[in-house]
């Protein structure tokens, strides 16, 4: 390469030489890498200029169109519409009335229950706006909450508890053994109408209560027994919300179980929320339910979708414990359905009894899925799934159609009018009450010859004040019966309970153990079986003797 006298370069001749349009040709064995030439490179900033100053075809396409649509919209479509207006509203009208007819046949196939609950949230959004909206429940603030009032929950129930009860509490000391009270002969139209309007657990109501103790042979001395045996509940609750058998306060006689404090107290809430007490209630047990709920659902243990609720059960309690604390919750949770957290673990412990079942003999025992069943266990189970029932817990049939099979398997004649401890054995009185109840849930009508003998085999042994088991069983089939048989049993149960009651020191209130199963609960166990059975009237109205219309309606037939 030479420079020119003008100070141009020049190549050799055997050097690279370049092409027409400038551009840097190499010769053979040449390794230069091809340079732009001056015109491409003028091109280039060209087509960039030219870039610069005008959008890209893309959005002058877009433009196009939106002027197009904007035009169609706003031209065409209302003159086609008035053109076919006959045809559209024929359209929108069809569309709606099917759509409305695919919603009542949606109804008309769905559960009552699901169809019940879906009209309740409808009509609770239109008359709550600033109710909060729902959200999504964490496993661990069911677990362990700190405290059941931070749930976000507010009561359903409108009523106060019991005026009876309030008045009682007011006052309540030793000196209210003396007290003179009286009830009413026959409850008023209100107070049916209220029962008969709020369901199976309307008599939990204050003027719910009112009317099922005068209906159905409660008394004043029975609802003050009530009364004094809550009191003293009351003063033998630990400090972390439990209840224990083996502690039990001074004079009482404790019990052999040493840890099964979900099964003490699990017996004891049973007590105040069958007296309608809650956790959200305005009400003198209102911390002491709520500390009681609180010690369940920590003790509590979340597994695959259920909760098993047996905590550090003894010896053959285990089953029998998760019966107890569904049962607990299950009330509690028919008494409160805002409480969300709450209805979640029912659900999970509702899961939890269905999974321990055994698919086999179709009952339960000891342990989950245990090899053998036996009707005692199978009740507890029965009454938690149905309590469940009743608060609109979703149960499954299949576990009530086992249950059904077990109890064919256990009842010793053909009939079913009386049951074993286990299939196979004999007959026992605490066995048949357990087994008759249980078919009263699952369906049997008062019209079986079955069941009105097996009550007549109950009736006619009467209660027996060495067993408070087979006393609250029996008790509640015969309340259910009604009638006669009802009315015998209950004056000599109620009166013998309201005598045997203690007075007087520091276990004022509670009842002495004696019989099956005491040793191993103490008084509080003896005491916790009394109280349910007193508050029987209004516990669970009888299924046989709910009534069928407004009781302050006026009678067709006169």
């Amino acid at each position: 390469m030479t420079m020119d006298e003008s100070g141009s370069v020049t190549e050799a001749a055997d050097d690279n030489a370049t092409g027409v349009d400038g551009e840097l040709t190499s010769g053979p064995g040449s390794q230069c890498t091809p340079a732009p030439s001056v015109i491409q490179q003028l091109r280039q900033q060209t087509q960039r200029k030219r870039r610069r100053g005008q959008p890209p075809g893309w959005t002058i396409w877009l433009s196009a169109q939106a002027i197009r649509s904007r035009g169609m919209i706003t031209h065409t479509l209302p003159v086609w519409l008035m053109e076919h207006r006959q045809q559209t509203l024929t359209a929108a009208t069809s569309l709606a009335v099917h759509l409305a007819i695919a919603f009542l046949m949606a109804l008309w196939a769905m559960p009552p229950d699901t169809a019940e609950q879906l009209f309740g949230l409808i009509v609770t959004r239109i008359d709550s706006d600033t109710e909060a909206p729902l959200e999504t429940i964490e496993i661990e603030a069911i677990l362990q909450p700190e405290s059941l009032q931070d749930l976000d929950t507010n009561s359903t129930m409108k009523e106060l508890i019991s005026e009876l009860d309030r008045d009682l509490r007011n006052d309540l000391s030793i000196d209210t053994q003396d007290r003179d009270f009286t009830l009413e002969l026959e409850p008023t139209d209100a107070e049916m109408k209220v029962l008969y309007k709020q369901g199976e657990f309307g008599g939990r109501s204050e003027a719910g209560k009112r009317a099922a103790l005068k209906k159905y042979g409660g008394t004043a001395d029975s609802e003050k027994a009530v009364v004094c045996g809550l009191k003293w509940l009351d003063t033998i609750q630990q400090k972390n919300g439990s209840w224990s058998f083996a502690k039990q306060g001074l004079a009482a006689v404790p019990g052999r179980y040493k840890r099964t404090e979900v099964g003490a107290t699990s017996l004891a809430l049973l007590c105040f929320l069958g007296a309608g007490h809650t956790h959200l209630k305005d009400g003198p047990y209102r911390e002491t339910v709520l500390k009681g709920l609180e010690f369940i659902g920590e003790s509590a243990t979340v597994t695959q979708g259920t909760a098993d609720l047996r905590g550090d059960s003894e010896a053959n309690s285990g089953m029998y414990v998760q019966g107890l604390a569904t049962i607990c919750l299950s009330e509690a949770h028919a008494l409160e359905h805002s409480d969300r957290n709450l209805t979640k673990l029912t659900e999970m412990a509702v899961r939890f009894i269905e999974r321990a079942q055994n698919p086999i003999t179709g009952g339960w025992r000891y342990k989950p899925r245990d090899d053998t069943s036996d009707t005692s266990v199978v009740g507890w189970e029965l009454m938690a799934l149905q309590s469940a029932k009743s608060g609109r817990i979703r149960v499954s049939s299949k576990s009530l159609r086992l249950a059904r099979d077990f109890l064919r398997s256990a009842q010793v004649d053909d009939e079913g009018s009386q049951y074993a401890y286990v299939p196979g054995q004999g007959a026992k009185p605490s066995m048949t009450a357990v087994g008759l109840l249980c078919r009263m849930y699952l369906g049997w009508r008062n019209d079986n010859p079955a069941l009105e003998k097996g009550v007549k085999y109950l009736a006619v042994r009467g209660p027996n004040p060495n067993d408070m088991y087979y006393n609250y069983y029996a008790t509640q089939v015969l309340h259910h019966w009604g009638g006669d048989l009802w009315k015998k049993w209950n004056a000599e149960l109620r009166e013998d309970l309201v005598r045997s009651q203690v007075t007087e020191g520091p276990a004022a209130g509670s009842w002495r153990p004696g019989g099956p199963h005491s040793d191993v609960g103490g008084q509080l166990y003896q005491t916790t079986l009394s109280i349910l059975t007193l508050e029987v009237y209004y516990r669970h109205l009888p299924i046989y003797q709910r009534l069928e219309k407004d009781p302050t309606e006026p009678n067709d037939s006169q």
